[in-house]
């Protein structure tokens, strides 16, 4: 089979959605022809990729399956016009490439949540012989309504008329989060989905014995969606409570949290600009609790962030204020503790709970292991998407 994965995000680029779409790529091609559209790197910035740390895949650098689309505009600008600007750009360079060549791939496999490339890959037309394949992995534009500063009420039953439109255009959906398939399935009937969540190689497992120095550790992206505010109030008490905290950030909000930081001049809380994800894995596998926190919205409810599951399989315990899908998961399984929006208080006490009961965090260190053995290796899980595309 001929495959054209089509994403915004793409190695090397950090994130969870970029390293995910480098492991489809990279397992696919085990058994497929698989080709790559995608941009240059930008994410969170262009400049950090000027380093050689980032390119640490030689077979992918390599690759000439790659296709980078050369963009004009500038995806980071802080004008939301200019940004505007950039996805209609790369829309319509999508469309051409689709609109020419589509008819040598067996199957054109498009990734959200830039939702532009996949109304440009798929609302067109189309060569019947070709499998289209939408991979969900957040709800536009929903998530969009409740992320502050962008205002699309105007445009909202627009939009949501498209997303629906999408979806019936899709010969099949990808999700990365079982939460979505009752949404979706409410939308379009009789459509084929596959759960196929973010997940580790064998390569990238390790796990580390338990320190003497309890620490938690939040990694990632610290911009709209996360609860900027509620990670200040952690920092504060945690650094009351003399318990090492560090952050690993980029993104938006990551300036300020850091000068947050320096001007009350903490001992206990410590911040690093983004590294590489080996780079982030060896500090999450060095910690006692990875936190994951997000605005308290019903909208995020159906969000299974990456950095839950780099803490799963690290075997570090999950501290959350995120309920849904995630909830079920983290408590279900036992790897931790998950409430839908959790106060500072209650997040801070389960973070105690687990520092004194040392019993209870061998518990759900071990959980992590059996969850990640179960569910989230690339090695079995990229059958399951195999089957699903043939």
């Amino acid at each position: 089979m001929k495959i054209l994965l089509i994403t915004q995000n793409f190695y090397p680029e950090i994130g969870s959605g970029a390293n995910r779409l480098k492991n489809l790529y990279k397992y696919l091609s085990k058994n497929h022809k698989v080709e790559v559209l995608t941009t240059h790197p930008s994410y969170p910035n262009a400049k950090m990729y000027e380093e050689d740390k980032y390119w640490n895949d030689t077979e992918i650098s390599q690759s000439r399956d790659i296709m980078r689309l050369k963009m004009r505009m500038d995806k980071q600008s802080k004008s939301m016009f200019l940004r505007l600007l950039y996805y209609f750009e790369l829309s319509y360079k999508v469309w051409v490439y689709v609109k020419e060549y589509q008819h040598l791939y067996d199957c054109i496999y498009v990734t959200s949540p830039n939702i532009f490339i996949p109304w440009a890959a798929f609302f067109q037309k189309r060569n019947r012989s070709v499998k289209r394949i939408l991979e969900v992995r957040d709800l536009w534009p929903d998530s969009v309504k409740y992320v502050e500063k962008l205002n699309i009420n105007l445009f909202f039953p627009i939009l949501k008329l498209m997303e629906k439109l999408l979806y019936k255009a899709s010969d099949k959906i990808v999700i990365n989060n079982e939460g979505f398939r009752k949404y979706i399935k409410e939308m379009v009937r009789n459509k084929e989905i596959l759960y196929l969540p973010n997940a580790f190689t064998e390569e990238e497992v390790a796990f580390e014995e338990l320190g003497k120095n309890f620490r938690v550790i939040y990694t990632g992206n610290i911009g709209f969606a996360q609860s900027y505010e509620k990670l200040q109030e952690l920092a504060t008490r945690l650094e009351a409570e003399k318990i090492d905290f560090k952050i690993i950030g980029y993104g938006m909000n990551a300036h300020l949290f850091k000068s947050y930081i320096d001007f009350n001049d903490f001992k206990y809380v410590t911040f690093e600009e983004e590294k590489t994800r080996e780079e982030c894995l060896v500090d999450i596998r060095q910690s006692n609790i990875q936190l994951s926190i997000l605005k308290d919205s019903e909208v995020f409810l159906n969000v299974l962030p990456g950095k839950v599951i780099d803490g799963i399989a690290s075997g570090v315990p999950i501290v959350t204020n995120l309920g849904g899908f995630t909830g079920e998961l983290v408590n279900g399984n036992k790897v931790g503790y998950a409430k839908e929006g959790a106060t500072t208080d209650e997040l801070v006490s389960a973070i105690l709970k687990i520092k004194e009961d040392r019993a209870l965090e061998l518990t759900l260190r071990n959980n992590s292991r059996k969850l990640l053995e179960s569910e989230f290796l690339w090695e079995i899980n990229i059958n399951k998407l195999e089957n699903f595309l043939s």
